[in-house]
């Protein structure tokens, strides 16, 4: 016959056992805050081989069997989250434009509503997608999407601070900024979203505190539960800068003089003088709505009908393409060929020069003539 007290401690044995495995199963991540866990163990024994009515157990102890009461307490609040950046790609701009976006979702991985305040920052010197940060984008601002399109919509999208974000559910948030117009081909400008807990319902305004000191039995406490314990997590995002970049040469030669015409001519008086103006597009994008204007030199005077057989004044070529021609005349640009002068300037624009592809095959090369006077 097993002794009275052998019986109490198999019971109690089994009691530790259940118990650990219960709270195995209420440690895991996802129980909402607030959210009340109770329960009851009851305690069976024998005295003398007879079994004894079992005694339920209580927070206070209890020894009464039938009564009792069951133990709580109340899941606390853990604060975490994640803010990655959308699409796995920089955002190709151009110097000068404005309101150019990069986008981030922002996820509450934490067990209660949260709301969040929004930072965008430059983040200088830093690497991302293999291109290192060396340029700043101005005018720095943060919108929450509001219609939940994954799309800026200025003026729909104007929440500067998520207010209310579920647990489990995410946002996308956006950086808006302003594109230097200082700013050449090949920069790049790294900038960050950091989202920081807040209250939730406060517009970001009143940040979330971490509980200090033990455990407050029947209250929810807040535990920042994010890899850093500060309850910030931020992401980078690039703009890269894609534009022309044009390098201009201009040179001069003697064609022919009154003397020696084609062979060898010097540049005196009567002197037809050639100007080359080369243009060539390094950059990673065309080069549009292209204009020369020229200032004729003093002591000469514009030669016409220097080209095509005597019907054209200018010539261009493209690569080693053949050479199209446009007619300078003074005044008003009459055929909107896009060639014409004053009495001091020429001007060649489009039609007849508009755009300067990139690489050295495209280059564009003006020819114009003078006399000297």
């Amino acid at each position: 016959m097993s002794q009275p007290w052998m019986t109490r401690r198999v019971g109690l044995a089994a009691l530790t056992l259940a118990a650990f495995g219960a709270w195995q199963t209420a440690g895991a991540v996802g129980t909402a805050a607030n959210t009340t866990v109770s329960n009851q163990s009851t305690v069976s024994y024998s005295v003398g081989g007879v079994a004894q009515t079992p005694i339920p157990s209580s927070p206070t102890g209890n020894s009464t069997p039938g009564g009792g009461a069951p133990t709580t307490f109340v899941v606390d609040n853990r604060i975490d989250l994640t803010v990655v950046e959308v699409g796995s790609a920089n955002t190709s701009v151009t110097p000068g434009q404005l309101n150019q976006v990069t986008t981030f979702r922002v996820t509450n991985t934490g067990n209660s509503a949260q709301g969040y305040q929004l930072t965008p920052t430059n983040l200088a010197g830093t690497t991302l997608f293999g291109n290192t940060d060396n340029t700043d984008v101005a005018n720095l601002r943060v919108f929450v999407d509001g219609n939940g399109n994954g799309t800026y919509d200025a003026g729909v999208d104007t929440a500067t601070a998520i207010d209310t974000l579920a647990a489990d559910a995410n946002v996308v948030v956006f950086i808006v900024a302003d594109i230097p117009a200082g700013a050449t081909n090949g920069q790049f400008a790294n900038v960050q979203l950091s989202a920081r807990a807040a209250v939730a319902g406060t517009a970001g305004a009143t940040l979330a505190t971490e509980t200090a000191g033990a455990d407050t039995p029947g209250a929810v406490d807040t535990v920042f539960g994010d890899a850093a314990r500060d309850a910030t997590e931020a992401a980078a995002d690039q703009y890269a800068v894609s534009s022309a970049a044009l390098t201009v040469t201009k040179t001069s030669a003697v064609v022919n003089d009154p003397f020696n015409g084609a062979t060898n001519p010097k540049a005196i008086p009567g002197a037809h003088v050639e100007y080359a103006i080369a243009i060539l597009n390094t950059g990673a994008a065309s080069a549009t709505g292209l204009q020369i204007a020229d200032p004729l030199p003093a002591s000469t005077t514009f030669r016409t009908g220097g080209y095509n057989a005597g019907a054209a004044d200018v010539s261009i070529t493209v690569g080693a393409g053949p050479a199209t021609f446009c007619i300078a005349e003074a005044g008003a640009d009459t055929n909107a060929d896009g060639c014409s002068r004053t009495a001091t300037d020429l001007v060649v624009g489009a039609p007849a020069l508009a755009t300067v592809l990139i690489g050295a095959g495209n280059a564009v090369t003006v020819r114009f003539q003078v006399t000297i006077n």
